[in-house]
């Protein structure tokens, strides 16, 4: 009897400390797993801020900007910039989006605020922070400690904008309030938690095995536990990535925007630079008289002379990417059938142009090259060669309007 009591005992010895061990080690399992999430969820929401913040700098005019004074509210250049700042305040999940100027010494301040409620005013004075200083240098940047004025506590993202020259005209800021960031931070300790306890009931079960007790009721628990969080975390994913799309879209035409185009341009010159690539074209498309329209019936038809370009370009161009890469400048790549048929497609978009000149609808002017790589060495090249037949044609359709 004395010897079952010893072997009972140092088996109960034995249970407990491997229970205590898969604790443990279940434990920093699950404290690594929640710091590594939370690192990796950073980067995902301070990536959505940086996307905003860099297509709204994208669209602005660094020139136009860098002149502006406060007797200038209320011009055309004025007024541009205005309208897309408050196509992003409107369409965005966002608290604010404002244009900054950099003064001396790391001092800021307004050049416009879409903000209909309470717009900063021109000239007055904004909260430096590190993030702000390192964008006004050239380097988009999110704040990593929120900060608090007159309108509320945030964190922000700042993004140059370049003039013609590179340099930093202008900075803009766009504001996240610090609750919904700070929210975004802490909703995957949920997952992480939950997870972490279903690895230690999955070892407690195995102890348990051992010893004959199986409790179904709680893996059933634990199982709807997990649905739950798997659930919430896909809402999440879906939700960044929806502001990505919308990161990179045109909001007047609804094809991909500037940025979108830059990142591709991107991606050609490396695939040029490493002989990966045989073969694309471009296409690049111009509105013939949108300033005048612009000057005479005003800017609600001029947006409407562009959305019926762009629904021109895309019907003809159905199988490639249409980009927006100016107020009035489109440029499609061409891929599968719409590069094999290119010059059928072509020559069909410049007849119902021809038949536009007449009615007086939309006029667009193309130009259309195709890579070389005899002599191609980056994309810059086809697209001149592009462009200049652009405005070859751009000429001729003006001689035809008069």
């Amino acid at each position: 009897m004395a010897k079952i009591d010893t072997k009972l005992k140092r088996n109960k010895r034995f249970f407990i400390i491997a229970l205590v061990l898969i604790l443990l080690s279940n434990i920093g399992m699950g404290i690594t797993l929640v710091i590594m999430s939370k690192n990796a969820l950073r980067d995902q929401v301070e990536q959505r801020m940086l996307d905003v913040a860099n297509t709204a700098a994208a669209q602005l005019d660094g020139d136009a900007l860098e002149k502006l004074t406060a007797a200038d509210k209320g011009t055309e250049s004025y007024n541009k910039a205005l309208g897309i700042l408050q196509s992003f305040q409107s369409s965005i999940n966002l608290d604010y989006i404002y244009a900054i100027r950099a003064d001396d010494n790391d001092k800021f301040s307004f050049l416009i605020d879409p903000d209909p409620d309470s717009p900063g005013e021109f000239g007055k004075a904004i909260e430096t922070t590190d993030a702000l200083v390192t964008a006004s240098k050239g380097t988009a940047a999110v704040d990593k400690e929120p900060y608090e004025d007159q309108w509320g506590n945030f964190y922000s993202a700042y993004s140059p904008v370049f003039d013609k020259k590179g340099d930093v005209a202008a900075i803009v800021g766009v504001d996240f309030d610090a609750k919904w960031y700070d929210s975004m931070l802490s909703s995957h300790k949920v997952v992480f938690v939950a997870l972490t306890m279903i690895v230690v009931t999955m070892g407690i079960v195995l102890i348990f095995t051992m010893h004959a007790f199986v409790l179904e009721d709680e893996k059933n628990r634990y199982k709807k536990e997990l649905e739950n969080t798997v659930k919430r975390e896909r809402e999440q994913k879906q939700e960044l990535g929806s502001a990505k799309l919308l990161a990179y879209t045109d909001p007047l035409t609804g094809v991909k925007n500037k940025l979108s185009y830059i990142e591709e341009v991107e991606i050609l010159n490396k695939d040029i630079e490493q002989g990966s690539i045989d073969k694309f074209g471009v296409v690049v498309f111009d509105l013939n008289g949108l300033k005048a329209i612009n000057d005479t019936l005003g800017h609600d038809e001029g947006d409407k002379y562009i959305q019926a370009g762009s629904r021109l370009i895309c019907l003809k161009f159905c199988h490639s990417p249409v980009y927006r890469i100016g107020g009035d400048e489109f440029v499609v790549m061409l891929q599968g059938t719409d590069y094999k048929y290119r010059d059928n497609l072509l020559a069909e978009f410049d007849l119902q142009v021809e038949r536009n000149l007449e009615k007086g609808d939309v006029v667009v002017a193309t130009g259309m090259s195709t890579f070389d790589k005899e002599k191609d060495d980056d994309y810059l090249s086809v697209f001149g060669r592009a462009d200049k037949k652009m405005y070859e044609r751009k000429r001729q359709l003006k001689k035809e309007q008069k």
